[in-house]
């Protein structure tokens, strides 16, 4: 019977290397000893971390491969600029600001009658943690690196909700079919000015549904976490207090898959201004009888002089290079076939720049980065011109699609947390009478919108609106100067009515007095 030899044509380094950088931790809770954890940190330090560092080098616009330390140029005295585009901090941004940019709409139902039920406990909640400005951090983060982590604790007599780095913290799932988390961990670098990472230390903290530890200094880089560490503290916990967002079923973020695109884009941008800055110290070529100070020096060397011919060797190649340094070349003429000199001449040298093909290149570039990360490119001139309303929501088809799935993810992660508030502030006899898969989460998205016209249009339609809905649409104008201008208008004729009304006054009265007399 032959035997079944597995195909590994299909892997590559790079597969290989996203398999660990994306792996997700499984393992049985009882096994999870110190020494195990310390594992799992240094698989997450050696194989994960690296790609979340490299991912926030991006966001800050540090593009590592435009930035590498090697020179980019065959010809050392030539320009060797490096210009790294932001486009990972755009791509971030964009999708977070259309999907969260307008705060979440957090409301209960508790009877499921489709009306929204107070809950004085969930609001104070989210009064004392700003879940606006929260979400918005957690919701990037989960762009940015393909996960979030946010803990939740109880300060007092309210639950805090706190956003832990990607970087440093890690969830263990369990090992069944519907894997759950059983542990999450934490590494938090100890404050120390030393560029020897061999030395630097790390407090670990886990926590579990019932133990929250937290480790003495120990250090990571030299593997010594491998053999344990020794745990200063150990607290009670009702409940497992973080949770981990998930971008999409890879934990990739949404621009993962663009990354090389960005370095062609730098690479091709840094090459247009290291020709033009060449361009201007174009190479000198002078053609004609012109001796250099050394031109001859080796006819009257003796031969057998080494140290002379090394020392003038090494003084003609200094010389070489001061001409190449000042870009600068002195050839001499010759002699034709008729024995008369050649031509002396003078002229600059450099590569022919094909000005439309390298344009064209970086812009395909340019679109296909925003197309495959399906972010709009709203420098395109087509974008904002007359379309009609379906047309430009086929234009937003790619960030409608991808805002959908990953607010379902978020959603479940927002569940999660107020599920963990739920048990807290039941184990602290709080009064919590809401169930947390009651709690709706509703997000609009954040575009922009012309609603002079659309108020326009429905004028026209035979809508009426009032002047104090209106008052609110007056460029450069708030609204309690506008108020008061339209009181100011109205004076006179309210001036008219007061008197108006001061006069039927006074003819009732002298009626009323005629009649007495009568």
């Amino acid at each position: 019977m032959p035997t079944l030899e597995a195909d590994s044509s299909y892997q590559t380094k790079a597969e290989r290397y996203l398999h660990h950088a994306l792996m997700q931790y499984q393992e049985e809770l009882n096994n999870l000893t110190p020494e195990r954890v310390g594992q799992f940190i240094m698989h997450h330090y050696i194989m994960q971390r690296p790609r979340l560092l490299n991912l926030d080098s991006y966001y800050k616009g540090i593009n590592t491969k435009i930035n590498s330390e090697a020179s980019r140029r065959i010809d050392e005295y030539g320009a060797d600029v490096r210009l790294g585009h932001p486009f990972a901090q755009e791509i971030v941004d964009f999708h977070t600001a259309f999907s969260v940019g307008n705060p979440i709409h957090i409301s209960v139902d508790q009877d499921h009658n489709g009306q929204e039920d107070e809950h004085q406990q969930l609001d104070k909640i989210n009064h004392e943690n700003g879940v606006d400005s929260l979400f918005y951090d957690l919701f990037s983060d989960m762009s940015k690196y393909g996960r979030a982590f946010a803990n939740v604790y109880r300060d007092g007599d309210v639950e805090k909700i706190t956003r832990l780095s990607p970087t440093n913290t890690f969830m263990i799932y369990s090992n069944d079919v519907d894997p759950v988390p059983i542990m999450a961990v934490r590494y938090t670098e100890q404050s120390k000015i030393d560029d020897n990472l061999d030395y630097q230390q790390y407090v670990i903290e886990t926590w579990t549904d019932s133990e929250y530890k937290i480790s003495e200094p120990v250090a990571i880089a030299d593997g010594t976490v491998v053999n344990g560490y020794n745990v200063a503290k150990t607290d009670q916990l009702s409940t497992l207090p973080v949770v981990e967002f998930w971008n999409n079923t890879q934990r990739m973020g949404d621009f993962d898959g663009v990354i090389s695109l960005i370095d062609a884009y730098d690479a091709a941008q840094s090459d247009t201004a290291n020709y033009m800055q060449d361009s201007n110290d174009a190479m000198l070529v002078i053609k004609g009888d012109i001796d250099d100070l050394l031109d001859g020096a080796d006819l009257a060397a003796d031969p057998d002089d080494k140290e002379y011919l090394e020392k003038l060797a090494k003084e003609k190649q200094g010389l070489v290079d001061s001409i190449r340094k000042s870009r600068t070349l002195f050839l001499k003429s010759g002699i034709s076939g008729t024995g008369q000199q050649t031509t002396v001449s003078a002229d600059y040298i450099h590569k022919q720049y094909d000005t439309a093909g390298v344009e064209a290149y970086k812009n395909r570039l340019y679109k296909n980065i925003h197309s495959f990360s399906r972010t709009p490119d709203v420098s395109d001139e087509n974008f904002a011109s007359n379309a009609s309303g379906v047309a430009m929501q086929y234009k937003q088809l790619g960030v409608i699609q991808l805002a959908k799935a990953k607010r379902r993810s978020f959603s479940k992660g927002l569940s999660e947390i107020y599920g963990i508030v739920e048990d807290l502030e039941k184990a602290a006899s709080g009064p919590w009478e809401l169930d947390y898969q009651n709690i709706n989460f509703m997000f609009t998205d954040n575009l922009p919108t012309d609603d002079v016209a659309t108020i326009q249009v429905l004028q026209q339609s035979g809508a009426k609106f009032p002047h104090e809905y209106l008052d609110r649409y007056a460029p450069g104008i708030d609204t309690n100067e506008l108020e008061t201008m339209r009181e100011r208008e109205n004076e006179p004729m309210n001036a008219m009515q007061d008197e108006m009304k001061r006069l039927q006054d006074k003819t009732t009265q002298l009626g009323d007095e005629e009649d007495d007399d009568e």
